[in-house]
């Protein structure tokens, strides 16, 4: 090979070498996973939480893992803005503090009363934050959330605060939400915006003494960039199961107070038809197809009776969550937000009208629940009855 290129290679390998030589090894900086924000609305001050990541024990080994607890390390501070707060973390934190892995964002009930739409702007500002952040609201004391490990005295990376948007099935559970995903709904001039709430589990499980589990239980619902209040955990996991697909759902049918059958159902997003009828509000009706797989069988009833009692009770569930909405000014099924882009002229007169919410007992015309029971494991009905 020609010598002048020999040197060439060798010349641009150096080179490429030198573009290295500011970066830190791994071991050298605090990596935070989790940020968590509170606001004391008595003193006009921000306290900012954070959550360190600790190696020691979130890489998969060879062999078995080590027995010792380890530490979780979670850092606090306060200040009259946010930047302030974290601010004053910085001076504290040696390795240095590194936020470009930030995967989860909690924000405290008492911050999202006053501070919402303030500290919405300053994350969306903040260049070293993701627009992938996973968003979170809790009662519960941030530095209790974020010091709750994983079961098997597991890291916090492998609780439900760090999971991302779920690419798999998600059965009898609220999903999660990201920054951007929340952003989209919340700016949109109608339709709901939900933020799960997140709160610890003290009594499901056990080992020598009571072992705390982090859970999501209901949504934080917005609409018209406004805090309406929360729906109960069944009713969020009904309209997460009615929006997804990739939800399932365990479902007992009952009678009488009485459990004849239980299910396992997955639902096609529903379809929605409104009706031209000149009103400047939307009324509509839903049709959702259900299939079901049959996991207990309580009470021996024939097939068909089963099959539409199943049917009637899904529909009854659906204009309860509807009902359930309506009472707090909330449009759980997004109604108005496939409403408003069909009839612009209608919802501008909709906008100038002093009661901006457009949905009433009268609204839902119709709902219609198509159920096919696919699977009934090993149970049998007659040929007749079926």
């Amino acid at each position: 090979m020609n010598n002048k290129i020999i040197k060439l290679m060798i010349l641009v390998s150096i080179l490429a070498l030198t573009g290295c030589t500011g970066s830190k090894n791994i071991q050298d900086l605090t990596y935070i996973v989790a940020i968590g924000l509170d606001y004391d609305e008595t003193k006009d001050e921000y306290t900012a939480y954070i959550q360190g990541l600790n190696f020691a024990n979130v890489a998969k080994q060879e062999g078995s893992r080590s027995t010792d607890p380890i530490p979780t390390f979670v850092g606090s501070a306060k200040g009259k803005t946010l930047n302030m707060a974290v601010s004053n973390l910085y001076k504290v934190s040696r390795p240095p503090l590194f936020f470009g892995h930030t995967k989860t964002l909690v924000l405290s009930r008492n911050l999202l009363k006053y501070k919402f739409r303030e500290v919405l702007q300053d994350v969306g500002r903040n260049r070293s934050l993701r627009p992938s952040l996973e968003l979170f609201v809790t009662d519960t004391d941030i530095e209790e959330i974020f010091s709750t490990k994983g079961l098997f005295d597991y890291p916090p990376v492998y609780t439900v605060l760090l999971t991302e948007e779920k690419s798999e099935g998600i059965q009898n559970d609220i999903d999660s939400t990201s920054l951007m995903h929340f952003l989209r709904e919340y700016y949109e001039p109608m339709g709901t915006a939900m933020i799960p709430n997140i709160k610890i589990d003290h009594h499901s499980w056990y080992a020598d003494q009571e072992v705390a589990s982090l859970y999501l239980d209901a949504y934080s619902v917005f609409q018209d960039e406004t805090l309406k209040g929360e729906i109960s955990a069944t009713d969020s996991m009904t309209v997460d199961w009615l929006q997804n697909k990739r939800n399932t759902l365990d479902y007992a049918l009952e009678e009488g107070g009485e459990i004849l059958s239980t299910f396992k159902l997955s639902a096609g997003k529903p379809k929605m038809k409104y009706e031209e009828d000149g009103a400047n509000f939307p009324k509509f009706s839903l049709e959702v197809n259900v299939e079901a797989e049959l996991l207990e069988k309580i009470k021996d009833i024939p097939f068909e009776e089963l099959h539409a009692k199943l049917q009637h009770s899904l529909e009854e569930k659906v204009k309860k969550v509807y009902q359930n909405g309506i009472e707090k000014n909330m449009d759980l099924f997004d109604v108005g937000e496939r409403w408003y882009r069909f009839h612009p002229v209608k919802y501008h007169e909709l906008e100038k009208s002093e009661d901006r919410f457009y949905l009433s007992d009268s609204s839902l015309k119709q709902v219609k629940v198509k159920v096919e029971i696919k699977h009934f494991n090993a149970y049998r009905y007659l040929k007749e009855t079926r």
